[in-house]
């Protein structure tokens, strides 16, 4: 068969003598021959759409619709991230309250250049300090044990240090010649030629009848024993001097009130404890012995301790101010009383210090007295406009517990009445935390400044 000359047919065709007209025509006969398996194509496209990726689909619809959320339900979820919004917002509400305390003194922290202040500021600081000690002390009917003036004063009025002479069935009086019957009591702790720890020597039983009978009755007018000097910062402030560099005396300031807010939080756990209770002897909290924020050694008879363990004596070699509080910044700080067990060290969030008190408690309540130091409490905050309001602080976590029998013959304790029951010495380290948004604008340069070189 012969193949068609598609030249000569063209040149038959007349539209085409135009030769303008030649390419837009094999540009349509081009087209056409695509046009036709192209939608042969696109048909079978059309139906494999149609079976499977549309079918596919409104299945999916169809099961998705069976289990779609009604407005109802999605209504209550909004609800429930609101609320959880809300308490998340409320949590640090309440954490920055618990660090809107009252300051001491305002006008110390409210500035920018230390050596603007004059230095009886610092003093005043420092009466405050001492002075709100006093009263937190007398507010809870607290004191210490007889002084060695008013025992001697005691003994000296009574004659019994020259008047007495001992026979061989008892004591006599020189000037009556009539025996001595020693007053009954429940706790005997001097003997003939001892001395108590504030230095009086008992040398006769009268003597010992006196002493025995001014430290009854102070136990019986108190309801806690507490000496202010044991507590950090007291003497300190007593004998400051004022004329060092005024950054250093900010910063003295600055650490000791963080000081005084815990004073004021272990001192009201005493007295929460005692409330109810006519005075020591009955009372579950008999005496708070020491308040400090190291390890040093703090009284004659009693331990000493190194900042990473008990038992180890280390004396104070650096400034007076060596026992103020000491931010903890890491697990490798030296300033740390010991291994925090919570992990908590300052950060962008929170500031946290660690101290030490040790107190007498009678042994049923220990458990007690460590739930209510580490339990929330109420103070008093002024705002910037005048108005007061009451919020609740809790930044006590106990860290470290050391439990011991006391022996209420020992000559650290002969001063001292507890009652009949048993006391033991609780030893507590535990750390103290403080929200950064509650204080950070008060903060001293100075100190922001060292924590961020540490």
């Amino acid at each position: 068969m012969e193949k068609p000359n598609f030249k000569d047919i063209l040149q038959k065709l007349s539209v085409f003598k135009n030769k303008s007209l030649l390419i837009p025509v094999v540009i349509v006969l081009v087209s056409v021959l695509l046009f036709i398996p192209t939608q042969l194509m696109s048909s079978g496209l059309k139906k494999k759409v149609q079976t499977e990726s549309i079918s596919n689909g409104l299945s999916s619809i169809k099961s998705l619709s069976k289990n779609a959320v009604s407005d109802e339900l999605l209504d209550m979820k909004k609800d429930q991230l609101k609320i959880r919004a809300n308490d998340a917002n409320e949590i640090k509400r309440l954490a920055i309250q618990t660090t809107q305390r009252q300051f001491l003194s305002y006008d110390i922290f409210d500035v920018n250049d230390p050596n603007s202040l004059s230095g009886l500021i610092f003093l005043q600081f420092g009466q405050r300090y001492t002075g709100g000690i006093d009263s937190l002390i007398a507010n809870a009917h607290a004191g210490d044990c007889p002084t060695t003036t008013e025992l001697t004063r005691a003994i000296e009025e009574s004659g019994a240090n020259s008047r007495s002479v001992m026979g061989r069935t008892g004591t006599y009086d020189s000037r009556t010649s009539m025996p001595i019957t020693p007053a009954p009591t429940r706790n005997t702790r001097i003997g003939y030629g001892m001395r108590s720890p504030d230095g009086i020597r008992v040398r006769s039983e009268l003597e010992r009848v006196v002493v025995d009978q001014i430290c009854q009755k102070r136990a019986e007018e108190i309801s806690f024993y507490v000496n202010p000097v044991e507590l950090s910062g007291y003497e300190f402030w007593k004998g400051y001097d004022i004329n060092i560099q005024k950054t250093q005396a900010v910063e003295d300031c600055w650490y000791y009130q963080l000081a005084y807010w815990v004073i004021e939080d272990v001192l009201e756990t005493i007295n929460t404890m005692n409330s109810g209770h006519e005075n020591v002897l009955s009372a579950p909290a008999k005496r708070l012995m020491r308040l400090g924020f190291t390890m040093d050694s703090y009284g004659t008879g009693r331990r000493t301790r190194s900042p990473r363990g008990r038992g180890s004596a280390r004396k104070t070699t650096d400034s007076q101010n060596d026992d103020r509080p000491k931010y903890a910044l890491s697990s490798d700080n030296q300033t740390m009383l010991t291994e925090s067990c919570t992990g908590r060290y300052c950060n962008d969030d929170i500031d946290v210090i660690h101290f030490n008190i040790v107190c007498a408690v009678r042994i049923g309540d220990l458990m007690e007295f460590m739930k209510e130091l580490c339990s929330a409490k109420e103070h008093q905050y002024i705002d910037e406009s005048g108005q007061t309001h009451t919020y609740k602080h809790n930044q006590i976590t106990i860290l470290e517990t050391k439990v011991t029998s006391v022996d209420k013959e020992a000559p650290e304790h002969s001063s001292y009445r507890y009652g009949d029951e048993g006391v033991a010495e609780l030893d507590l380290i535990c750390e103290y935390i403080f929200d950064k948004e509650g204080y950070e604008n008060y903060k001293p340069k100075s100190v922001k400044e060292a924590l961020i070189t540490e």
